[in-house]
């Protein structure tokens, strides 16, 4: 039996594991991808916290500055730990090997990020994600972790509302299996894939931890959060780090000329941009002037992907840019614990709603959320384990695994109506259109009716190739189903919003009210139906009184 086991190979679900082994359990991580294909690989700026090795700082303007960036949304008590926890995690990442780059003096180096007030990101060059996960990695190999690649999440498997595994599908051989397991972590990241063709992510980034969560009957929050980084590069929207801006870089004009503070927090950045963009001008970020040297020095992946994808050089070119779908803030309701509503389940990262983001995230807080409550996690799924009362879960999960075989063998033997993948680059492209930066009622009722149209198609949804190993096919299909269902909880929630807040702006209701200073809940209903409710936080009220109902205490 599984003690722990951890849905995804990111930051978060790394520093689970590490954390979750300290008590010598007997810790399993699986993942449908590749560790350095998670967006904590591909994360390239810095992450946060206030060691004021640059300059003066401190835990509490770190809180102040996530406080402000998060638009009057942001939960002040997971804030605290995030904020008063990073030096040390940030010190601990940089003993177990993440090879910060230094200052002069031998400190580690921080950089500015947009909405900061102190250099407090840490970084390695302008791939610090890679960098850290290539860290946890070796150490959780050599802990004696076992990962298990090539794994996709279907479902989760829960008995009288206490988690007892995971149903998942073998992708190399097409088999269904039920793991079961003492608990169970989700860190299986954020959505921001499903705005295919203008995202910084990979389209396979499409909640599935998130999906899977909600089928299950977890409550999520605020879905209606997606943060546009300003600077995807043309045409791909691959990321242009924040850090070459916090290096010196500037937006400008064709003709070069600089147009707005560079150093905004992302929401209002990205809108500046979008705004300049729709009035017939082309934006570009201008490095130019930081040298050929030091460029190769400081953002090196930078000069690779301009070359690579635009054929330019940086250090003599103006590079265009546009805002790309990067992270949402939204996702399966937690407590300050990591804690779900399921006995024994918890969740961490970009799938979870800790509350430190609020409606729009401070550059460099998304690894720190990670590493953070990842380790949170951790620490209690190992506890929750080490006292559980083992469960009778037979014949649950052969019922689980009956039910997803036959889902499975319905793609795979089914007629195909449609081609997968124009089917993902047009809800991509509607989702951009209505459900991006600038969004109004009509425009968001337009993708909500075209996510319930590709929804009737589900049934025309099958593989070409019929085949069982390594069918990518029948992975994107599944990926598809999950976007579909994220992006209508995330419309639905972007809809009942009346306001403009953080990353959410809408262009009928442009100011923010104070009647909406409450987070959105998305909550199933029978018979499939979603109900989206604006209610003040309560704390742990909500966890606490499930519990109670659940075991009668």
């Amino acid at each position: 039996m599984i003690d722990v086991l951890i849905i995804g190979t990111g930051l978060a679900g790394l520093s689970a594991a590490l954390e979750a082994k300290r008590d010598n359990l007997n810790v399993v991580l699986i993942t449908k991808s590749f560790p350095f294909r998670s967006n904590s690989s591909l994360a390239s700026g810095g992450i946060n916290a206030a060691l004021g090795y640059a300059e003066s700082d401190a835990p509490y303007l770190h809180a102040i500055d996530t406080i402000n960036a998060a638009a009057g949304l942001g939960d002040k008590e997971a804030i605290k730990i995030l904020c008063e926890a990073a030096p040390p995690r940030v010190l601990e990442l940089d003993a177990n090997g993440a090879q910060f780059d230094r200052a002069e003096n031998g400190e580690i180096a921080q950089r500015s990020f947009g909405g900061s007030g102190r250099k407090r990101a840490c970084y390695v060059q302008d791939r610090v994600g890679s960098s850290l996960v290539q860290a946890l990695l070796k150490i959780c190999n050599s802990a004696g972790i076992t990962i298990l690649h090539g794994h996709f999440l279907l479902d989760l498997i829960v008995k009288n509302n206490r988690i007892a595994g995971v149903c998942a599908l073998k992708l190399s051989n097409g088999e269904v299996l039920a793991i079961e397991a003492k608990s169970a972590i989700l860190a299986g990241g954020g959505f921001a894939g499903i705005y295919c063709g203008r995202a910084t992510n990979p389209v396979s980034t499409n909640g599935d931890s998130i999906a899977a969560a909600f089928r299950s009957g977890l409550r999520l929050v605020n879905m209606e959060f997606v943060q546009f980084h300003p600077t995807g590069l043309l045409g791909s929207g691959e990321l242009v780090s924040e850090a070459a801006r916090g290096e010196g870089g500037f937006l400008t004009y064709e003709n070069g000329e600089r147009f707005t503070n560079e150093m905004q927090t992302r929401d209002k950045l990205a809108r500046t941009i979008e705004r300049e963009i729709r009035n017939g001008h082309k934006v570009f970020i201008d490095v130019r002037h930081l040298g050929k040297e030091f460029l190769q020095s400081r953002l090196p992946n930078f000069c690779k992907a301009v070359a690579a994808k635009l054929g330019l050089d940086p250090s003599c070119e103006l590079v265009p840019i546009a805002p790309a779908a990067h992270y949402t803030m939204g996702g399966i309701e937690v407590d300050s614990r990591a804690r779900t509503a399921i006995a024994g389940l918890f969740a961490c990262g970009e799938c979870a709603y800790s509350g430190v983001h609020g409606a729009n995230r401070l550059g460099g807080n998304s690894l720190l959320e990670a590493a953070v409550f990842g380790k949170i996690a951790g620490k209690n799924a190992a506890r929750f384990a080490k006292t559980a009362k083992p469960l009778k879960t037979g014949a649950i999960c052969d019922e689980k695994v009956a039910i997803e075989r036959k889902r499975i063998e319905r793609i795979l033997e089914g007629e195909s109506l449609y081609n997968i993948n124009a089917l993902r680059k047009s809800l991509g492209k509607k989702l951009t259109a209505k459900l991006g930066i600038f969004r109004d009622a009509s425009g968001i009722l337009d993708a909500i009716e075209y996510v319930e149209y590709l929804q009737t198609l589900i049934g025309g949804l099958a593989c070409v190739d019929k085949g069982r190993n390594n069918n990518v096919e029948l992975t994107m299909i599944l990926e598809f189903l999950n976007a579909l269902e994220v992006a209508e909880i995330s419309a639905l929630a972007a809809l009942g919003r009346k306001e403009s807040r953080g990353s959410h702006f809408r262009e009928d209701y442009p100011l923010s009210s104070d009647r909406f200073v409450k987070n959105s809940y998305a909550t199933r209903k029978a018979g499939g139906f979603f109900a989206i409710e604006f209610l003040r936080p309560n704390s742990f009220a909500w966890y606490l009184d499930k519990l109670r109902r659940a075991f009668s205490v």
